[in-house]
């Protein structure tokens, strides 16, 4: 995707820090491996099967249900929470909307989204959209919602 090869070639340019799309289309086989693994984190851990699908469910998507199974996800550097302190990521925060992508899961809305905070995961949204979302300050689902309420007025 151009977008995407644009983005990280100007973040890099622009504060000199290392950044690439560590994760972007995962198959449905790949996302299950994913889940599986978080599952069993948390099995390691004492919770139930059961308990341990909940929590895996707020870190990553069930098989099926990823952004990355449609190809509009990509997860920057390592994936790791200690992304947010980079120039990096100030620089997304700032610049991705300019090329359609927003940061998927923010800090803050986490009742909202269901999933973690986590600052390495954007989503394409087009550049439209993601103009509103960024000057809104929504998340998607806020987005969503905006839209529905656009349309019924």
């Amino acid at each position: 995707m151009e977008d995407l090869k644009k983005l990280v070639e100007d973040c890099r340019r622009e504060t000199g820090d290392v950044i690439w799309a560590q994760s972007t289309y995962r198959d449905e086989n790949e996302q299950k491996t994913v889940f599986d693994r978080r599952v069993q984190k948390y099995i390691d851990m004492g919770n139930s099967k059961e308990e341990a699908e909940k929590l895996a469910a707020t870190v990553t998507s069930r098989p099926g249900t990823s952004e990355h199974h449609i190809g509009l996800a990509v997860d920057f550097n390592y994936a790791e929470t200690e992304f947010e302190n980079t120039a990096a990521f100030k620089w997304l925060t700032e610049n991705a909307h300019k090329y359609g992508f927003i940061l998927r899961y923010p800090k803050g809305k986490e009742s909202i989204t269901g999933i973690m905070y986590e600052p390495w995961h954007f989503r394409y949204v087009g550049r439209e959209h993601a103009e509103v979302i960024k000057s809104k300050g929504f998340c998607l689902e806020e987005y969503i919602v905006y839209l529905i309420h656009q349309v019924q007025n």
